[in-house]
């Protein structure tokens, strides 16, 4: 079922650092004209992990029966050679440009190579697809600390659901951090122009490879979904990828005028609006991943759920209590900060987390329903939609029904995604 959403009064450079003495290759793609720009077209936000503390590893194994090695696999891994990621963009247009972030490093970024084609079986390219990717002219170059870059443009047609093969050769060590549980393939070597990786290993981790752009039409607008790791898509196995923002984009891409509207995930697991550590916080994030995309229209806020269920925690840091009024002073500054920009803001409910060891008790079950109760009836935001509605048992409000959940009790299920993108009215976006 659709929810309804409704209206307010309140609608409205990057520096490269290049190395090495490779000489300028030239580019045979056309630069924008009037009748088209850059859109962004997929996104995967930078964040930075924090060590696990010695007491939350302890919990994980005594308390939940975690097993030691599931434990290990959630700490930063460090690795080296070419690294490869599976993506899908939300557009349609005749060339690409890749976005390659070290926001979040402590050490200079260098690539020697990269390259992007189209998608084939697992993490292999089409045969002849495969395209080696430029910046400023060059295969290789150094990104600073804290600063992403840009690809120069490559002619490679893609359209909504297009999945590409995008894959980077590092001098040095790189650091995979495992927000969002997301698979890169990482082989020895620089393998950046094979179709097919010799000896790839799957490991968990966020990729440097955080945007694709692609050339529209200026008409195309842009929709951002802020937040944690029910928006960024908690996968059942690795190398699987689902969300409800990825079912919002083959709806939208599925009607008539498909391809108007692109979708990009600005979700980051273990997030939170007000606390950082598990990515920076979405207030601290707020304007490098949603409010610098040209053409943004419209931002989904979905995110506090870690807030209330880490308020007052010790095991994951020292973290202050987080009460209704601090949660709502953040999303009022979202909305703001937004609205500034003239983009519009669509806020979800938090969906139920009774069944949650890690985030239920009957304090943050009372903080849950008086933030929702908010979303719903303050008409701050340009719209709402009630995701726990949707998802609450109806004999136990306080937990997920048990077709849309999942074990953890805290993270929709297969349906549960399904049921989440299928609860946008679309017409929010004529």
């Amino acid at each position: 079922m659709a929810t309804k959403l409704f209206s307010t009064a309140g609608f409205f450079g990057i520096a490269l650092a290049v190395t090495g003495a490779l000489g300028a290759v030239a580019q045979t793609s056309a630069a924008p004209t009037e009748t088209q720009v850059w859109r962004e077209a997929y996104q995967s936000s930078p964040a930075h992990y924090d060590p696990l503390a010695p007491e939350f590893v302890k919990m994980l194994v005594e308390k939940f029966k975690m097993p030691p090695a599931a434990v290990e696999q959630m700490r930063p891994q460090t690795a080296s050679g070419t690294q490869r990621v599976r993506l899908a963009v939300s557009a349609r247009g005749p060339q690409i440009r890749i976005r390659v972030s070290n926001e979040e490093g402590t050490e200079p970024l260098v690539l020697a190579a990269a390259s992007v084609g189209l998608a084939g079986d697992g993490y292999v390219s089409k045969p002849g697809t495969l395209k080696s990717v430029t910046f400023s002219g060059r295969h290789n170059v150094t990104v600073p600390v804290g600063a992403p870059v840009l690809s120069d443009p490559i002619a490679l047609p893609v359209a909504p659901g297009t999945e590409l093969i995008v894959s980077t050769y590092a001098t040095g060590s790189f650091k995979l951090d495992p927000l969002g549980g997301g698979t890169v393939v990482v082989a020895a070597g620089d393998q950046t122009m094979k179709s097919e990786l010799a000896g790839g290993t799957p490991m968990v981790g966020r990729s440097t490879v955080t945007g694709v752009a692609v050339l529209s039409p200026p008409s195309r607008r842009v929709i951002a979904t802020l937040g944690d790791s029910i928006t960024d898509g908690n996968r059942p196995a690795l190398t699987e990828t689902r969300s409800w923002p990825e079912a919002l984009a083959s709806r939208l891409a599925a009607r008539r005028s498909g391809g108007d509207y692109a979708v990009v995930n600005a979700g980051i697991g273990g997030n939170r609006v007000l606390g950082g550590g598990w990515g920076p916080s979405a207030l601290a994030r707020l304007d490098r991943d949603v409010l610098r995309i040209d053409g943004l229209s419209h931002l989904f806020v979905l995110e506090g759920t870690n807030d209330i269920g880490m308020s007052g925690h010790t095991v994951f840091g020292n973290n202050p209590v987080v009460t209704p009024e601090d949660l709502i002073a953040g999303y009022r500054q979202i909305i703001a900060r937004a609205h500034a920009r003239g983009v519009k803001v669509i806020m979800g409910t938090i969906m139920p987390f009774g069944a949650s060891m890690t985030h239920y008790s009957p304090e943050n079950e009372r903080t849950r329903q008086a933030v929702n109760r908010w979303i719903r009836t303050s008409r701050e935001a340009d719209g709402v939609v009630d995701f726990d509605r949707i998802a609450r048992d109806p004999t136990n409000p306080a937990n997920m029904r048990a077709e849309f959940g999942s074990e953890d009790g805290l993270h929709p299920g297969a349906a549960g995604y399904k049921a989440m993108g299928e609860a946008v009215d679309l017409s929010v976006f004529e």
